[in-house]
């Protein structure tokens, strides 16, 4: 898709999203309207972020039954790097992130790059990452439904299921074979 020309285009791409999107953005609306590109490029991105860390938690805790307090906890020490992210998502669902997914996202975040940098980008750099980035959550959310039964940009409630966990030594365990945290996070 070509650069909206406006937010209200942009504006019209998100409301067309499914609404676990739509949900999991609540402040986009507003931001959009109100304020500078970089303002919504910003908050888009801390949660798409938040959406990284969470598919990798959600993922091992449901997948490979990890206790999900130490599954967080070790989370939460890894830097996730964008590589380290496609790297663990392999990991733990045993597939590769879809090419024209990981397209639209790298897209989006060099523009993000620039923001976060303080780099000039156009107005329509930006619409146009805004667009990428929707489309990116709403692609993802589907492929990993389908490949982990849960939507990662959405209400992650109940995601586990019943299954019983095992136990935090083995959990530790389990991630060490993982490579959780990094290495260089350990020390």
């Amino acid at each position: 898709m070509s650069a909206p020309a406006n937010y209200k285009q942009v504006l019209n791409h998100f409301n067309q999203m499914p609404n676990d999107i739509k949900e999991y953005f609540p402040s986009f609306p507003a931001l959009v309207q109100h304020y500078p590109w970089d303002v919504s490029i910003s908050y888009v991105f801390s949660r798409i972020e938040a959406g990284k860390h969470s598919v990798i938690y959600c993922g091992i805790v449901k997948r490979h039954w990890t206790d999900a307090t130490l599954t967080r906890e070790l989370i939460d020490k890894d830097h996730m790097s964008r590589g380290r992210f496609r790297e663990l998502f392999k990991t733990v669902f045993a597939k590769t992130i879809k090419k024209e997914l990981l397209d639209k996202l790298s897209e989006a975040e060099a523009i993000r790059d620039r923001v976060a940098h303080g780099k000039p980008r156009s107005d329509a750099e930006a619409r146009k990452a805004l667009i990428d980035i929707f489309d990116f959550a709403k692609g993802f959310n589907d492929f990993v439904e389908q490949e982990g039964g849960f939507r990662p940009f959405g209400d992650l409630r109940g995601f586990k299921g019943r299954k019983e966990t095992l136990p935090k030594e083995t959990t530790r365990w389990v991630l060490i074979g993982m490579g959780i945290p990094a290495k260089a996070e350990e020390e």
